[in-house]
């Protein structure tokens, strides 16, 4: 075939696929709801105590905006207002080493400060700390409570989403999972 008919057709299969995807935009729309909440969470792979995985669909809190955070990563340090957040890439990954400490692997060593103000909503993940409640029909139902800053501590993992102000950032909400209880 000569170029001008792959042309033809690669410009066919372009207007095709944009049009596919403005149905489905127009769809989603409609329905008044987010495209985030109908297209649902990701998929968790669960481990249980004899040894079977499980996958299920992660169902963030209504709480929790549809958005990324604005930082996201490991608890640093806690100063006057604000918390200092290691940013993380891909995850929370913890590492324990040979003498039983425990550290973040994933970091990427960018530290962000997130002001904590009156305004700021403050929760705390509970989801793991009793996953058998909330594991439902395939779902994981992320699960929240009021939380305190002063919780917030080494191995936490630490969302927050707000406002930047010059270099830091203003939360609207703080969101935080305790540091894991590891036993051997």
């Amino acid at each position: 075939m000569n170029r001008r008919v792959w042309t033809t057709v690669g410009v066919a299969l372009a207007i095709l696929i944009l049009a596919a995807g403005a149905y489905v935009l127009a769809r989603l729309l409609a329905t008044g709801s987010s495209i985030g909440r109908i297209l649902g969470g990701p998929r968790v792979m669960l481990a249980t105590g004899d040894g079977e995985v499980v996958e299920a669909k992660w169902v963030a809190a209504e709480a929790v905006p549809d958005s990324s955070p604005d930082v996201s990563g490991a608890y640093a340090r806690h100063q006057d207002n604000s918390i200092f957040v290691d940013e993380t890439e891909g995850g929370f990954f913890l590492s324990a080493g040979e003498d039983g400490s425990v550290t973040v692997t994933n970091t990427t060593g960018r530290i962000s400060e997130v002001v904590v103000t009156s305004e700021t909503a403050v929760y705390v993940d509970v989801t793991l700390e009793d996953i058998d409640d909330a594991v439902s029909n395939g779902e994981i139902h992320q699960t929240l409570k009021p939380g305190s800053v002063e919780d917030v501590g080494e191995l936490s993992f630490v969302q927050a989403w707000g406002d930047m102000r010059g270099d830091r950032l203003v939360a609207d909400l703080l969101l935080y999972t305790r540091p894991p209880v590891i036993s051997r």
